[in-house]
């Protein structure tokens, strides 16, 4: 490796391609952003690019990427948001083209590696860390390291009788979560159909607000003003259906914390009315006593840059690099 040691990191997302250099001890130093194309030709000469931009600086590559991603290979099975990235080696790409090693890690579950390695999740038993971006992305953590369903069950971490039925060969995700919940409680129909996607909540924001283009500082600017009844309402249903997910994944883990990334997350309105939410639907239903206990609810520390330094840890990781 070099002494001077860099890595190029990148969060491809359904709206953007975040990347940025970045150091050994996760400073990001040129954070910089991309549409994201709409094809896989143009998805594939867009890295390129990037990476030929870093070429002589960076000793690896490290990638947050939506959908199911195969840890060891970097292969990516399915592209969630992004239906094209559909059976790509993408790290075998990059490494045949590059002659650098590459990691390719799921983007929620990037986020919560940063948030358990380094954030807001470090020294937690059993957390979750919610992304909100173009999609919704969960993951699941224990004690620093990302959780399978297979190891919290190891640990007794899940709670019965929900929590015993997940399949422990299947992936973590929120689909997952309401095929076991049956798709009927409030909150995760909804969000499994995307309805708790940041970028959609944005974009119905301002066509509400009749803006000419979709400008999420404005939309909070209006509801921290407070004066828009119809808004705070379409505010408040988004909030709740968050607060009523985290409510049915206490059903399931016994969960800490839980933690909500993406850019979003930098609005403290958004954390204090999912956590008044929370409360309110707790007190309202007549749910099981396991659930009437505390769970701690908060931003991650890292926001949208969770991804980047998420995908760095795992990069590290799996090149057993200190």
């Amino acid at each position: 490796m070099k002494s001077d040691t860099y890595y190029l990191t990148f969060d491809i997302g359904g709206t953007f391609i975040k990347y940025s250099l970045m150091s050994e001890n996760f400073h990001l130093l040129e954070p910089n952003q991309t549409p994201t194309p709409t094809d896989m030709e143009t998805f594939l000469s867009c890295l390129e690019t990037i990476v030929e931009t870093y070429r002589e600086q960076i000793s690896g590559i490290a990638i947050s990427c939506p959908g199911t991603i195969h840890r060891k290979t970097g292969f990516v099975y399915t592209g969630g948001l992004i239906p094209y990235l559909k059976a790509l080696p993408l790290a075998q790409h990059l490494e045949k083209r590059f002659s650098l090693p590459v990691s390719v890690l799921n983007d929620a579950d990037a986020a919560g590696l940063a948030e358990a390695r380094l954030g807001n999740l470090a020294s937690i038993q059993c957390g979750a860390a919610l992304v909100l971006g173009t999609g919704v992305g969960l993951a699941l953590v224990s004690n620093g390291n990302l959780a399978t369903i297979a190891s919290l069950k190891a640990n007794n971490l899940l709670l019965n009788p929900i929590g015993q039925s997940l399949n422990t060969n299947s992936p973590n995700s929120l689909q997952e979560v309401g095929a076991i919940l049956g798709l009927h409680l409030q909150g995760v129909k909804s969000l499994v159909s995307n309805a708790g996607s940041a970028v959609q909540f944005i974009e119905q924001a301002s066509q509400q607000l009749q803006l000419p283009e979709t400008n999420g500082m404005t939309v909070f600017h209006h509801l921290y003003e407070g004066v828009n009844q119809e808004l705070a309402d379409l505010f408040g249903n988004y909030c709740r259906d968050i607060a009523y997910l985290i409510l049915n994944l206490t059903s399931l883990v016994k969960l800490d914390k839980v933690v909500i990334g993406g850019g979003i997350s930098q609005q403290d309105l958004l954390i204090e009315t999912v956590r008044d939410s929370y409360q309110e639907v707790v007190k309202a239903g007549a749910v099981a006593p396991h659930l009437l206990e505390p769970v701690e609810i908060q931003s991650c520390q890292f926001h949208n840059q969770a991804n980047l330094i998420g995908a760095l840890c795992f990069y590290f990781e799996k090149y057993q690099k200190s």
